[in-house]
């Protein structure tokens, strides 16, 4: 037969799982009341899902230069590289995950605790089986930022009666939305409100045993809430 500068045939793509549509009502766990009630699919639950309908798929921390499973971004921080294996060689793309605090905000390299790493691994594998697989992105959708656990609060911030000369953040508190942001305060575990209170007062300036309730009147305490309240659920 005559030559033909026809290319070879490319090895097809790998195909990886869609689960989309796997999760139900019964998968959801919740955190909070109210306003601050966040819904998401727990790692364990994760896994089993991946087991049921993902069989032979492992999820795998790509190691970093020094054998760690921490890697060091160029500002110093620290992050983990997720990625799934599948029984027939499959290997999806690297999904890097901050390593973060619980205000989110991302760990320096050498700070990083064995605590930190394994927090870190399981939002990894739910963060990234969303991505590759899309496993529980209905709930997914509805954040903007890397945490596998929980959504945004929606809590609005509205004042009473609006103080002329008062920039918004300063203006007070109706008593129906300050009764909002303290129902789930008085929820907490007494370790979580514990930290809750610690960085209040530190966030607001206030003395190490002020009383947090009582200060809790305006809506830049709202706001920081919205921002923050996810972090001790």
């Amino acid at each position: 037969m005559p030559e033909t500068n026809n290319p070879p045939p490319s090895s097809p793509s790998p195909q990886f799982p869609n689960l989309g549509n796997v999760i139900t009502t019964d998968d959801v766990s919740q955190k909070g009341t109210g306003s601050y009630k966040a819904d998401y699919v727990n790692w364990c639950r994760t896994m089993h899902l991946l087991h049921d309908h993902a069989p032979g798929w492992q999820f795998c921390l790509a190691y970093y230069v020094d054998n760690s499973h921490v890697w060091k971004a160029p500002n110093g921080t620290a992050y983990v590289v997720g990625y799934f294996t599948g029984p027939n060689g499959e290997r999806t793309p690297d999904f890097p995950q901050a390593i973060m605090d619980n205000r989110n905000s991302a760990i320096v390299y050498e700070k990083v605790s064995a605590r930190d790493l394994t927090d870190s691994h399981r939002r990894c594998l739910c963060t990234a089986a969303a991505a590759q697989f899309g496993l529980a992105w209905q709930l997914w959708a509805r954040e903007e930022v890397e945490n596998p656990h929980r959504k945004e609060s929606a809590l609005a911030a509205k004042p009473a009666a609006k103080i002329e000369g008062i920039a918004d953040q300063d203006q007070p508190l109706s008593k129906e939305d300050r009764e909002q942001c303290l129902g789930p305060v008085k929820e907490l575990t007494p370790d979580n409100l514990a930290r809750f209170c610690t960085d209040f007062r530190r966030d607001f300036n206030l003395a190490s045993d002020a009383k947090v309730a009582p200060a809790l009147t305006g809506v830049k305490h709202q706001n920081w809430m919205t921002k923050n309240f996810k972090n001790y659920v």
